[in-house]
């Protein structure tokens, strides 16, 4: 197929829009066309670097104004929902930045304008481009380790404003209503949403998140999720006070163990042997990066798959939610929520 997307930009307040823009503006079916920001030094930095995009210091203009094929959300996890409408309502297909949002109830009004108006929806997760990633959750699927009845997923750093984050961007994250919690929604989302992909969705979750280093902060700088099956059990761990940075997962089976690490995948079926490095799938074309990924749904009709998939997405932030009430009310919460 030879048809050219055109690609707008709404919200610049998500440090992920640089590496994102990066990768639709060199997917050769995709041009960037506008932007809809109002901070002047974020939206002049993106037109410096794209001159093509038509800037727009209000992203409902730009849906106004400019025609659009796709439109990418890195907005504040709550403003989100706002956003997808009104694309939606505009007939703009749409890729969300990770989280799907900061709550359940703005994941499901993004569901409920995607379903209405008949456009397509990806939420955009890092973790589902890396070819041990990949590889990992086909060996999975194929019963490399038996029966699966443990995962554990960490994703943690020394925090947004340490590691040299924006400040437009650490600054909404250290706000609990924008943000959805701290740590908790940043990282703990990951996790959630690869316990939904391997696991399907828990019958009961626990949550706990506090505050234990950073006490600059008004919200939680570590946070977990232990999600309960009919015959396994998981847990998420997000954090932003480790040293070093650790993004990966162990997944525990009745005939062996899978470790992703640093890039790497590992996997032990031997008792007396430690893990042995496993050679990683060559990654299709299609699925090497959120563009691709994209491209290659719109050209198909077909929905994203893997942690990009909406309703993994929206499980998650069910999942993520459930914690939460668990964290306030000091109990196990049960699914699906009332």
């Amino acid at each position: 197929m030879d048809k050219k997307y055109r690609v707008g930009v709404a919200s610049l307040v998500h440090d992920h829009i640089w590496s994102l823009a990066r990768v639709f503006n060199d997917h050769p079916r995709c041009e960037l066309v506008a932007v809809g920001e109002q901070v002047d030094e974020l939206r002049e930095r993106f037109v410096k670097q794209y001159p093509n995009a038509v800037p727009y210091s209000d992203w409902r203009k730009m849906f106004e104004e400019c025609k659009m094929d796709i439109v990418l959300i890195t907005s504040e996890n709550s403003r989100t929902a706002d956003i997808a409408e009104v694309a939606a309502a505009h007939g703009v297909n749409i890729l969300i930045e990770k989280p799907m949002s900061a709550t359940l109830e703005q994941a499901n009004r993004i569901m409920a304008a995607v379903e209405k108006n008949g456009v397509q929806l990806m939420v955009n997760w890092a973790t589902n481009w890396g070819a041990n990633y990949q590889t990992a959750l086909r060996l999975l699927k194929e019963g490399a380790i038996g029966q699966v009845y443990d995962v554990r997923v960490r994703m943690a750093h020394h925090g947004p404003k340490e590691i040299g984050c924006d400040p437009y961007f650490w600054k909404w994250l250290y706000d609990e209503k924008l943000n959805g919690a701290g740590a908790y929604m940043d990282y703990c989302c990951y996790g959630a949403a690869l316990i939904r992909l391997i696991l399907g969705m828990p019958k009961a979750v626990m949550g706990w998140r506090q505050r234990l280093v950073k006490d600059y902060l008004e919200t939680d700088d570590n946070g977990m999720v232990i999600a309960f099956f009919d015959n396994a059990v998981a847990r998420t761990e997000g954090s932003w006070c480790e040293i070093p940075a650790y993004h990966d997962m162990v997944v525990l089976g009745s005939k062996g163990t899978l470790i992703t690490s640093s890039g790497k995948l590992l996997m032990s079926t031997e008792p007396r042997k430690a893990p042995a490095e496993v050679e990683l799938d060559e990654r299709k074309e299609w699925n090497v990066n959120a563009a691709a990924h994209f491209v290659h749904c719109l050209d198909t009709g077909t929905a994203a798959t893997g942690m990009c998939n909406p309703v993994i997405s929206r499980d998650a932030q069910e999942i993520l939610e459930a914690g939460l009430i668990s964290d306030r009310e000091g109990r196990r919460i049960a699914l699906p929520l009332a």
